[in-house]
């Protein structure tokens, strides 16, 4: 039985259509490749790159010190790939007793177990502290002060903007 032109037309399409669907599935598919983040090594004052599933304070970039903490960096929209654009919103960290809760629940999670509960959800913002990378003051982020300087992040630019948290994949 013949094909009629009208359905040879439908097949052909239906080819290049699937063609085109694997042809987007690998050029924009799942990456291999590790979500990254900002951090900042306070000692040498510098921004530098780590894993986004690190858990502030790591090891900087100069030594076996822990003093890199997670940098929001942040720059007006569509202009994350401005080196020149984007400026630090602040920094952030954990307390020592919550960085080894979620490490322990990192690794419960790794290995299919359970994950602890050792703070309390209503308490996790007492263990979560912020400044302004000209700052050495760190604050609960529970308190007022706290609530300033992450307002930045809802704060208009001289533009009329509001700026935008830029990730080093974007």
């Amino acid at each position: 039985m013949a094909l009629k032109k009208e359905q040879k037309k439908q097949l052909t399409l239906a080819g290049v259509l699937f063609g085109l669907a694997i042809l987007f599935f690998f050029l924009l598919g799942p990456s291999d490749r590790e979500a990254l983040q900002y951090f900042y090594d306070e000692s040498e004052q510098k921004l530098f790159t780590a894993p986004a599933n690190s858990i502030p304070p790591i090891k900087g970039i100069n030594d076996n010190q822990f003093d890199g903490v997670r940098a929001i960096v942040i720059a007006p929209e569509g202009l994350c790939g401005d080196k020149s654009a984007r400026r630090i919103a602040y920094l952030e960290k954990w307390s020592p007793q919550f960085k080894q809760h979620l490490e322990a629940a990192a690794r419960a999670k790794a290995n299919g177990q359970a994950v602890p509960n050792i703070v309390d959800r209503s308490q996790r913002k007492l263990h979560r502290f912020v400044r302004r990378e000209d700052s050495q003051q760190w604050y609960s982020l529970n308190t007022d002060q706290a609530a300033k300087i992450i307002a930045v992040l809802r704060t208009k630019d001289a533009q009329g903007r509001f700026p935008t948290p830029c990730t080093p994949n974007n």
